[in-house]
């Protein structure tokens, strides 16, 4: 069947980079601007105060020098630094947006512009702020570092990894965090080799980094090697016991070897823990689904739907689970609940439309759905007009049926992808239907061929048999 899988989602908990704080971000060497004498030692007076974190003393020096130089875009830069140590944003954004004012190409003001909004997270403003620091000095790598950060945190994860390694060639010895940054972005574009590389230096530097330790082992679970995966989450807990998340990681590892025994002892143990967490109590029902007890799982979903009914990876787990058990008309409704909350969703209307096609259900709206699915995704148009010639088949206009999924054989064959039973079979049941039986043998044995799907080869093998009859 052309449908959408959700599958089982185990939940795996990729801890994500913190935010760097003010005080641990290094100077930039400051540039000589042109100041009165008596600014520049007020000037220099409030920095080595700032320096020592004697805020109040900073001020009054820095706020001399404004007093004296009311454009003195140096006092003004300097205020907003102290302000942003202090926590007090508000007045660190206005003073540092004075400072830009005065002087736009104030490398210093626009990096510490963009390192507030970076604490604050408004991670676009601080991406834009410190990239233009960036280019107007690309030798800090400290602020190369930090456009990363700001550039991950705002989805944009490959050009954030271009700046994080280009901060390491101008610095190799940032950080650890800086490490850790780079391997978390490297995992989240599944360039794993890359992430062991830099959890693995965290880890040489700090053993007990609970992160890398964690992550790592999400990594090599990924690759398949599960036996280091499990050492790395039980290391994580030797550490910390009452560690939720290396808890439910740990429990996928043992669920993803289908070890249903120890992954059911693993996720009660996190629930003790934590009963507001969803992943533990979701992947108990997907233990209890593999176990053959649908009812239990339904149930431990539903408790989790009662108080968080539009939970996306609830819905999803469960439609999935329906369609598995065939309860076709309860996943029918889960898909129309996850239309309307992911109404863009290409994938999640195709299916939706299929099912209703399928099952012969308001072939008007099921058309709709998978021409909707067509405008979202278009790149997976070859599976949406297989699903498209299904619904107007089952409408009995099998002419526009035909027209439809010969598109779909055309794109496939261009694409080099290989065509799955289901497609086979619906072309076999169009030309069966306009009395090409030549072709509907060729298309049910081309289904059996492809052997993608053993519903749909059973049911081809029986419309062939019947045909060949005739």
């Amino acid at each position: 069947m052309r449908i959408f899988k959700t599958g089982f989602l185990l939940t795996s908990l990729l801890l994500f980079p913190a935010l760097a704080s003010a005080k641990n971000v290094e100077q930039e060497p400051q540039k000589a601007y042109s100041q009165s004498p008596s600014v520049k030692t007020y000037i220099q007076e409030g920095l080595n105060l700032l320096i020592l974190e004697e805020f109040q003393k900073a001020e009054e020096a820095f706020l001399k020098a404004k007093s004296l130089d009311p454009y003195s875009e140096e006092a003004y830069n300097f205020l907003g630094l102290l302000y942003l140590q202090q926590g007090l944003y508000q007045k660190a954004e206005e003073m540092l947006t004075r400072a830009i004012a005065i002087e736009p190409l104030h490398s210093e003001a626009l990096r510490n512009l963009g390192k507030l909004y970076l604490q604050q997270e408004r991670f676009a403003d601080a991406a834009s702020y410190l990239k233009r620091s960036f280019n107007l000095n690309r030798s800090q790598a400290y602020t190369a570092y930090l456009l990363g950060m700001a550039l991950y945190f705002s989805g944009n994860v490959h050009k954030a990894i271009d700046a994080y390694e280009e901060a390491f060639l101008l610095d190799s010895q940032l950080p650890v965090e800086a490490h850790y940054n780079l391997g978390v972005a490297y995992h989240e574009t599944a360039r794993y080799l890359d992430a062991i590389r830099e959890y693995e230096f965290v880890l040489k530097v700090s053993p007990e980094h609970l992160n890398a330790l964690n992550n790592l082992g999400l990594v090599y679970s990924v690759l398949g090697e599960k036996d280091r995966a499990i050492d790395l989450f039980n290391r994580v807990l030797k550490i910390d016991d009452k560690n939720v998340k290396a808890r439910i990681n740990l429990g996928n590892v043992y669920l993803g070897v289908k070890d249903l025994v120890e992954a059911e002892k693993i996720y009660r143990s996190a629930i003790s823990l934590d009963n507001s967490d969803i992943s533990s109590r979701l992947n108990l029902g997907v233990v209890f689904f593999e176990k053959g007890d649908f009812e239990k799982a339904r149930t431990e979903w539903t408790n989790i739907l009662a108080s968080d009914p539009a939970n996306l990876r609830v819905l999803s787990v469960m439609a999935s689970a329906f369609l598995e058990q065939k309860e076709y008309s309860e996943a029918i409704k889960l898909f129309q609940k996850l239309v309307i909350l992911l109404p863009t969703n290409g994938p999640l209307s195709n299916t939706l439309g299929y099912l209703l096609a399928d099952r012969g259900i308001d072939l008007d709206l099921s058309i709709q759905l998978v021409e909707n699915a067509l405008d979202f995704d278009p790149a997976n148009r070859a599976v949406y007009y297989d699903s498209l010639a299904w619904a107007f088949f089952k409408k009995g206009k099998f002419d526009k049926a035909l027209e439809i999924q010969k598109q779909a054989l055309k794109i496939f064959q261009l694409s080099h992808e290989p065509v799955s039973s289901d497609v086979h079979f619906h072309m076999g049941c169009i030309y069966e239907k306009l009395n090409d039986k030549e072709s509907a043998i060729n298309s049910y044995r081309q289904a059996i061929k492809s052997n993608s799907d053993k519903e749909m080869v059973q049911l081809a093998s029986e419309s062939l048999f019947v045909l060949e009859k005739k």
